[in-house]
């Protein structure tokens, strides 16, 4: 008997070659096919005659085999003459001579079809179209007659093998999935399909209303996934006991007072807002969503300040050694008047002083390894996304009391997201950019005015007599056989050679921490002129006297991550230039080339995000490796009214089922 765990090995057809290609797909039980959906959909269902066809140029259509031949020229060619009561076809499949026999004449086909056009325009040919036995009856087609679900596949499985064998599931489906949420749907109190039913209308839908039911069941199975786990989070740290940071005002003021430049409106209610939630016996789990340059570091300061002057230390965890470094440097001049003991640890041999009151920064593999203060109360995270696991988690551990968390992100997230994922933490934006900051330039350069562009660099940095420094970025470090992107290393000797008499170096991932920091601090002092480099200096990288970026292949590149890229460059007050260059691929007028000229239009990074989400999708503009919002296979980020939706029933399922974990494994996912 075939259950929602019978391995897909055991169906009938699959052997050990094919097995590995299902697996590939990440399906290796029955409910693991049953819930590979599909992406898109494609509709065959108005059938038209052959000649209708020929006037259209493309459709479905019905016709009778009337002969079917194979040649052999260089490849086997096989011709099929087909036709109906308006019309006669001839199509053409190539090294496929078994259709000899599979075509049986005097039979009725259905055929999906589109011409070809020679390369001189005066030929049309109809080339391997696709074809399914007329079975007179619209629910008995599988392919071709009919609403049809495209996959995600794999060489060798195509979208018809995977819809072939979920078929052979269809009239089994009830027995094979438990609907988690029966009870609730039998009340109909959510107003949703059952979740065979679902499936079944998903994978084999009689029109469009079928898909967007069966798409609204699965879209709010994989909300309340989130919602769930969103609503015990904010459980626990209801539970959690914190020690109260109180507000130093007298210090704060003065600190405040020393800095060169006056705070914005948003970086003032940031301020407000985190030492409020520190003066809290609960502890504080806060995020600050910030543009790029919209002086984060400084809100962050604050409050390490505060805790310190009130007998506790304080924790910052930096993604990596550079970032890291660059924070001990930022702040050992911000604090340079405050008698802050600050403690750098990026090595396994830095052992953590026994003093009390003080900032620790380094990287989270080096804490880990270390004996905390016992006096921890603030930990701040810099650039949470790119930390694997959950480091409260860690902390909470460590002691009765739990310390308050502020995670900084420089990815700006749109309101209605940071809303909707983090409900469990409180929010500040900083939005407002520093007085005295200049807007950086930016131009979308077509491919054809790339050395134009390169020249005009060249000149802008010999002018400035080596005050004015370039980022060059490129999606690669090396070239592969199977990519066309452009790469760090390839470029690098190129540029060597346009930059004649300029210092240029390369930088990359790969590259030891040691010589990463010392490029980057030669780089800074001005030794190097021009930095080709991949993404790798997205992030906390500040080189005040960096005004030019250049970003090759742009399109290859999310928007958000663009502009991170941007905000590399800007961070003094001298006038500061972007500029993004497409590959030759991309055509004018394409959805690539229409995102880049918005960027170029457009210095927010909410706006950037918000239009990357809206055009790509949180798959890839965000995603749980960037900002903890989860990856959809059906939901759409946008539907708010379902996600609010699941948020309500989540907090009731929390308060009244004990069946909760039995729901949260059975639902789509």
């Amino acid at each position: 008997m075939l259950t929602k765990d019978t391995p897909i090995s055991e169906l009938k057809g699959i052997g050990p070659k094919s097995l590995y290609l299902y697996e590939n797909l990440g399906i290796h039980t029955v409910r693991d096919l049953l819930f590979h959906i599909p992406f898109r959909y494609q509709d065959t269902s108005e059938i038209i005659s052959i000649k209708e066809f020929k006037e259209r140029g493309e459709g479905t259509f019905l016709a009778e085999i009337e002969d079917v031949k194979t040649t052999y020229f260089r490849k086997k060619i096989t011709t099929v003459k087909v036709k109906d009561d308006t019309d006669t076809l001839r199509l053409t499949y190539f090294n496929q001579s078994y259709l000899q026999k599979t075509l049986e004449k005097g039979e009725i086909y259905l055929f999906d079809a589109k011409y070809s056009t020679s390369r001189n325009g005066k030929t049309k040919n109809i080339y391997n179209p696709k074809f399914e036995k007329f079975k007179y009856e619209k629910e008995k087609q599988l392919h071709i007659g009919k609403i049809v679900g495209v996959y995600p596949e794999t060489k060798g499985l195509t979208s018809a093998m995977l819809r072939r064998k979920i078929a052979d599931l269809q009239d089994n489906i009830p027995k094979i999935l438990d609907d988690p949420l029966k009870k609730y749907v039998e009340k109909s109190n959510l107003k949703l399909l059952f979740i065979s039913k679902a499936i079944e209308k998903i994978h084999f839908p009689e029109d469009q209303k079928d898909v967007d039911i069966a798409k609204e069941r699965l879209s709010f199975d994989e909300m309340l996934k989130v919602a769930i786990k969103i609503e015990r989070e904010k459980e626990a740290k209801r539970k959690e006991k914190a020690k109260k940071i109180p507000l130093d005002s007298k210090v704060l003021n003065n600190f405040i007072k020393s800095l060169p430049y006056k705070l914005t409106d948003d970086q003032n209610k940031a301020v407000e807002e985190i030492l409020a939630d520190c003066n809290n016996s609960v502890p504080m789990t806060h995020l600050l969503n910030g543009d790029v340059g919209s002086g984060k570091t400084v809100v962050a300061g604050i409050a390490i300040l505060n805790c310190i002057k009130n007998g506790f230390s304080s924790i910052l965890l930096a993604p990596t050694t550079v970032l890291a470094k660059q924070h001990f440097e930022t702040f050992t001049k911000l604090f340079k008047d405050f008698d802050i003991d600050i403690e750098l640890c990026i090595s396994s041999d830095k052992n953590i002083s026994d003093a009390d009151n003080k900032l620790i920064i380094g990287t989270h593999a080096i804490l880990y390894d270390m004996a905390l203060p016992k006096d921890l109360n603030l930990v701040i995270i810099y650039e949470q996304h790119r930390f694997e696991g959950d480091q409260r988690e860690y902390f909470r551990e460590k002691g009765k009391y739990s310390p308050h968390y502020l995670t900084m992100t420089a990815t700006p997230i749109p309101r209605s997201l940071t809303e909707i994922f983090f409900g469990g933490l409180d929010v500040s934006e900083i939005k407002e950019k520093p007085k005295g900051r200049i807007e950086v330039k930016t131009y979308y350069t077509p491919v054809r005015k790339r050395l134009e562009c390169f020249e005009w660099v060249k000149e802008k940095i010999l002018e400035s007599k080596g005050e004015n420094q370039a980022f060059f970025i490129y999606p690669l470090i090396e070239e592969t056989e199977k990519s066309t992107r452009k790469s760090v290393l390839n470029e690098y000797e190129s540029l060597k050679e346009i930059f004649k008499g300029l210092k240029v170096k390369y930088l990359h991932g790969k590259l030891k921490e040691e010589e990463k920091s010392k490029l980057l601090e030669d780089f800074r002092e001005k030794k190097i002129d021009i930095l080709v480099s991949t993404t790798v200096i997205e992030v906390g990288i500040d080189i005040p006297d960096a005004t030019i970026m250049v970003v090759e292949d742009a399109e290859r590149f999310g928007l958000a991550q663009l502009h991170q890229l941007r905000g590399r460059v800007g961070r003094s007050d001298k006038e500061s230039y972007c500029f993004v260059i497409p590959s030759s691929s991309v055509e004018k007028g394409s959805p690539a080339e229409e995102r880049l000229l918005y960027f170029s239009k457009h210095s927010s990074g909410f706006d950037v995000a918000q239009y990357d989400l809206q055009t790509r999708g949180p798959g890839e503009v965000y995603g749980t490796r960037q900002s903890g919002i989860p990856i959809f296979k059906v939901a759409d980020i946008y539907d708010v009214a379902l996600l609010k939706r699941a948020r309500t029933f989540a907090k009731k399922l929390i308060k009244e089922d004990n069946d909760l974990e039995y729901i949260l494994d059975n639902l789509f996912r």
